[in-house]
């Protein structure tokens, strides 16, 4: 690992948004293990002085790593303090607060994909910007029809149709269809002075690094752990990629000189609730779980994430991967932790 050439120098500060998530937290963590330092935007950085603790403190006593403040990603010029001095983005950040007006979620986000191309855009020391979407954005996936080939102009453009006819359900997905688009909007239309790619995860599983991230929305495994059956009835079936994965994916969308303007689907397995169940139940043996699922079926969908499992083995440190990482080991870190009681 330590003979590939990189974008940006060992060493170089990275601006991470959105720091305190699931994801960004990994990686930044994984930045920080390779030697490159750690800018974290967050809201509010009293609220996320975690990272500066456990894991991270050893970092943090040596200035590796430190959390400034964007209360509004949609706000002009948001990030324009943020981003001075630093070599490279990885905008991880996106409305949380899923709310009935589109207004709320679609045009926030979207402005704050703009902020953070602006300053790079003003900021010559930036060589490479990394946004992470979602497989939401390529394809509905909708259980029990043909959602056909993903390639790389596939788009969930009914999401974006159906948001502004005022269904509240499609805002999320709506609003990483308007986001990702205007990052391609903005590199067709500039002539910018740094590599631009994207990420594209599904749901995420694995380790969690602080008690939030395992009482958010989008744990599916907790959910399934807690046999929370109204919230697992909302996705029979999706893609599963562990976290670790998806952060490393990120990590080498920037370091990896080879890789420009891509657009990395990054899903990891498909499975549906059958197959997590047995997977808690051999894990959890004296554990009562939810009822198998009648009728199981995974997703008819065809995409090629073999761009991202060669980043995965190109850029991991252990030198035996050889894709991602099984869904039961990535299940078992997901509930064998500090935060998930029983």
């Amino acid at each position: 690992m330590s003979s590939l050439a990189t974008s940006i120098p060992t060493g170089s500060a990275v601006l991470v948004t959105g720091a305190s998530g699931f994801l960004a937290s990994h990686i930044s963590l994984q930045l920080l293990d390779r030697g490159f330092k750690v800018r974290g935007a967050v809201r509010d950085p009293t609220q996320s002085t975690w990272l500066l603790e456990g894991r991270f403190k050893s970092y943090a006593d040596t200035g590796a790593i430190g959390l400034v403040s964007v209360p509004h990603l949609g706000v002009d010029g948001a990030y324009d303090e943020a981003v001075k001095g630093v070599a490279a983005v990885i905008h991880t950040a996106y409305v949380t607060n899923i709310v009935p007006d589109p207004n709320e979620v679609i045009t926030p986000t979207v402005a704050g994909v703009r902020s953070i191309m602006n300053a790079a855009i003003r900021e010559l020391s930036v060589k490479a910007v990394v946004f992470t979407s979602s497989a939401l954005a390529a394809s509905p996936l909708v259980l029990g029809v043909d959602n056909g080939i993903i390639g790389r102009d596939s788009w969930n453009d009914a999401a974006l149709e159906a948001a502004w006819a005022s269904h509240a359900v499609a805002n999320y997905p709506a609003s990483k269809v308007a986001a990702e688009k205007e990052v391609w909007r903005a590199v067709k239309e500039h002539d910018l002075h740094f590599n631009v790619n994207v990420v594209s995860p599904a749901g995420l599983t694995g380790e969690p690094l602080n008690k939030k991230h395992i009482e958010g929305p989008a744990n599916w495994i907790a959910h399934a752990y807690r046999a929370n059956k109204v919230v697992m009835d909302t996705l029979p079936a999706s893609f599963y990629g562990d976290v670790k994965d998806v952060a490393l994916v990120h990590v080498a969308a920037v370091l990896d000189p080879e890789v420009k303007n891509a657009r990395l689907q990054c899903w990891g397995h498909s499975s549906h609730w059958n197959e997590i169940l047995a997977i808690l139940r051999k894990l959890r043996p004296e554990k009562q779980f939810v009822d198998d699922y009648p009728n199981p079926r995974h997703l008819q969908v065809s995409v090629d994430q073999t761009e991202s499992v060669a980043l995965l083995k190109k850029w991991s440190e252990n030198p035996d991967k050889n894709g991602w990482t099984s869904l039961e080991e990535s299940i078992f870190e997901n509930i064998t932790n500090p935060y998930l009681e029983d």
